[in-house]
């Protein structure tokens, strides 16, 4: 898992009998993807997050357009509309870039949504399907599998036991952009995947009257994902849902009373400048290296036929963690995941360096198959 973690403040212009009249906020998009307006055929579109051109997420895709744009730095797939208009009718879906990126949405001009937005994960399923994790929405963690081999467990801070997610994690300020878990594989089924997470931020006005989904169906043990909105007003009577123990997130100058948020949020005033990313300063933590493999920069866990490292080691094997901006008295810890039993959480121990840069390291026997490594940090 990657932690990577507005709206300017807009002027009020006052005018005899009249509301208040806001500027637009200043988000950073060229709208060199085009405009994203599917019309009404097909009435399912499908944006292939993997066509993303990789590359730094401010430059200019008029060569891609409508592809986006994969920073590996920021852990998105970012699209830089000039406007947005998806009619009533028409269902948005997403296919997951290889790393299981979010999406983010930078609109110059205005937004609207009278469909469908799903970033909902797959559930669960029985027979051979469940031999494969579900996958997630964009953003989101995969469920566990099921089979002749055993059950395994799903991906994710949040994953709890017993089919189902743990609790509600991450921030309010949703910094960063990160989906639901997913649940555990149980008896012949596996286990639902996580909800996905996106970031719409809108230069003007975001008219919902459709739906964004990044919800979980009751039981199937993923975890809804995450919506958080920038604009500078949002308007319609539609509804946002990232129901199961998923986060909400409206950043607007106003926002119109009859739009439905699950679980329910207020608004609150954009920042300014608006603060799509998180600040350089924020801590990280990462793993650098087992036993002495380095990890790929940009990892993607597969879970089939490859992986990021491979070990051949059958007893104790040294993880070796990076933290930057983070105090030295923190907890760093390892969860090891496999991909066919259990997981457990493995603290980690300092080793050098100080709040600006440190190393940790944590001891693991690897059973033979997949294990994922997941990095956390917490502060004192």
């Amino acid at each position: 898992m990657k932690t990577n973690y507005s709206l300017t403040l807009a002027a009020l212009g006052l005018a005899a009998c009249l509301p208040p009249a806001y500027a637009q906020l200043v988000i950073p998009s060229d709208g060199s993807d085009g405009a994203f307006n599917p019309g009404l055929s097909p009435t399912n579109v499908v944006i292939d997050l993997s066509q993303a051109v990789t590359g730094n997420w401010n430059a200019n895709n008029s060569a891609n357009a409508g592809k986006g744009i994969y920073d590996a730095s920021k852990w998105a797939v970012v699209f830089k509309y000039s406007s947005v208009n998806i009619p009533a009718g028409v269902a948005v879906r997403f296919k997951n870039h290889p790393t299981h990126a979010p999406v983010v949405w930078l609109v110059r001009e205005n937004a609207t949504n009278a469909g469908r937005i799903y970033l909902s994960g797959d559930l669960g399923q029985a027979g051979s399907a469940a031999l494969t994790p579900p996958e997630p929405g964009p953003g989101g963690f995969r469920g566990g599998v099921s089979g002749p081999a055993g059950t395994g467990v799903g991906l994710g801070i949040g994953n709890g036991g017993n089919g189902a997610y743990a609790s509600v994690y991450g921030n309010p300020s949703i910094l960063p952009l990160i989906g639901g878990s997913g649940g555990n594989g149980s008896g012949s089924w596996s286990g639902g995947a996580g909800g996905g997470a996106i970031l719409i931020a809108v230069s003007g006005v975001l008219d919902n009257a459709g739906s964004i989904f990044s919800a979980t169906a009751q039981g199937s043990g993923g975890s809804g994902g995450a919506v958080r909105i920038i604009a500078s007003q949002v308007t319609g009577s539609g509804e946002i849902n990232c129901l199961l123990d998923g986060r909400v997130r409206i950043e607007a100058n106003t926002l119109a009373t009859s739009l439905r948020t699950s679980p329910e949020t207020i608004r609150v005033s954009p920042a300014t400048p608006p603060l799509i990313w998180a600040p350089e300063a924020a801590p990280t933590v990462s793993i650098v290296a087992v036993s002495t493999n380095a990890t790929p920069a940009d990892p993607t866990a597969p879970l089939v036929s490859n992986a990021d490292v491979a070990i051949e080691i059958n007893a104790a094997t040294t993880i070796t963690l990076e933290t930057r901006n983070f105090p030295i008295e923190g907890v760093v810890e390892v969860r090891a995941t496999q991909k066919w039993g259990g997981a457990s959480w493995i603290r980690a121990w300092y080793v050098s360096g100080d709040q600006a840069t440190a190393q940790w390291r944590a001891t693991n026997t690897f059973v033979k198959g997949y294990t994922t490594l997941q990095a956390r940090a917490t502060a004192p």
